[in-house]
């Protein structure tokens, strides 16, 4: 039995937290003893470990996210590692696995203190801030390697941080069917069953029942473009008066996000439904997915979109081509083209048939590709090849 540790920064509502669940959810307990770990405080996934059964420990740090003091942050984490530390010795871990950058650089360091057998980094986004991967790549003789959510990351590593290609593996998110039994149907272009739950999700939402919605879910943050964003669908809705958006999630522009749609004059059109418990019944309240980021790994938003079966316009942030096949699951614009994104979007509603059957394939290739218990082998066979090594 492999001891295995996930240890990641938060265990707030993310992307990464997400996929982090659905790996240990689905790893395989007869060969690995997972435990998980977050450098801060209990948030939303502590109690959603817990209920897989597996231990679950917390730092106790406050947030380390954008806004907090990077440096006053980095000053409190080593003040934690001789903690962490101990606990990979007291709990006799062999395979510690880190995801996102502050996670990662403790993890390297208590690693080597506790004399851990073989630590291994996580990357998931294309990180344009040059003091991320300047740590990244100063630290990373204290690791086996690093796992990367695509294979644009992978390049990007290599090459901004100076890392070895061999050493960096791709292991993309992943998606479980049984979490979308049921697709969507855009446009009202679907099977009963699904026609039902799009009416049942927009009255739980506060949508109208026969009105094209378009859809964003994911953090309120810079990197997501947000302005373009609302500036896309400002022109959309100049062109056709039916469209409505619904903004469904958190973060550090939720106040602007309510202002500007106040200044745009697009009060009536723009739902901000905050977090949502269950992203599958928000997508199944919609007709076409959108993505405005400028910085992605491989969004995990857009490939529940897919696996909903819903049709997706996004930007050519890193990791999105790899997901969307153009012009058969959704389509791709440039970053920091609100027109062409607008057009894009313009395109799907003046084509509904069209975009139903984007949706149809997106699913079957969300599915077929991206399936998470196949992905979770890929970590299983990645960690006891580097056990063995060691």
């Amino acid at each position: 039995m492999i001891r295995v540790l996930f240890l990641i920064t938060t265990f707030r509502q993310g992307g990464a937290e997400k996929s982090l669940y659905e790996i240990v959810r689905h790893i395989d307990r007869e060969r690995f003893a997972p435990q998980v770990a977050c450098l801060e405080g209990e948030a939303y996934y502590s109690e959603r470990f817990r209920g897989l059964g597996v231990p679950v420990h917390h730092l106790g740090l406050p947030a380390l996210g954008a806004g907090s003091s990077q440096l006053k942050a980095l000053g409190a984490l080593c003040g934690r590692l001789v903690w962490l530390a101990g606990l990979l010795r007291q709990e006799r871990i062999q395979m510690l696995q880190t995801l996102l950058l502050h996670a990662n650089l403790a993890g390297r360091f208590a690693g080597t203190l506790a004399r851990t057998p073989v630590v291994v980094g996580g990357v998931r986004t294309a990180e344009p801030r040059h003091w991320h991967t300047l740590l990244d790549g100063l630290t990373f003789a204290l690791t086996r390697g690093e796992v990367c959510v695509s294979e644009h990351v992978r390049r990007f590593q290599a090459c901004r941080a100076g890392l070895p290609l061999g050493a960096l593996a791709v292991i993309p998110n992943g998606v479980d069917a049984a979490d979308f039994p049921v697709p969507a149907a855009p446009f009202g272009l679907g099977e009963p069953e699904g026609l039902s739950r799009r009416l049942a999700a927009r009255a739980e939402l506060g949508l109208p029942p026969d009105r094209p919605v378009l859809a964003f879910l994911g953090r309120l943050a810079p990197a997501k473009a947000l302005p373009d964003l609302l500036s896309a669908f400002a022109l959309v809705a100049a062109s056709d008066k039916r469209p409505m958006l619904a903004l469904a999630g958190d973060g550090p522009l939720a106040g602007w996000m309510h202002g500007e749609v106040r200044r745009l004059g697009l009060g009536e059109r723009v739902v901000l439904t905050g977090w949502v418990s269950e992203p599958a019944r928000f997508y199944a309240a919609a007709d076409a997915f959108v993505l405005s980021s400028v910085v992605e790994g491989m969004p995990r938003t857009v490939l529940e979109a897919m696996a909903s079966g819903l049709p997706v316009v996004s930007t050519d942030a890193p990791g999105c081509g790899e997901l969307i096949v153009e012009g058969r699951t959704g389509l791709i614009v440039r970053r920091r083209r609100p027109r062409e994104l607008a057009d894009g979007l313009l395109a799907l509603l003046n084509a509904p048939q069209r975009a139903a059957e984007f949706g149809l394939w997106g699913r079957e290739r969300a599915f077929a590709e991206f399936n998470v218990a196949d992905l979770t082998r890929r970590y299983e066979a990645l960690y006891v090849r580097l056990l063995r090594g060691a």
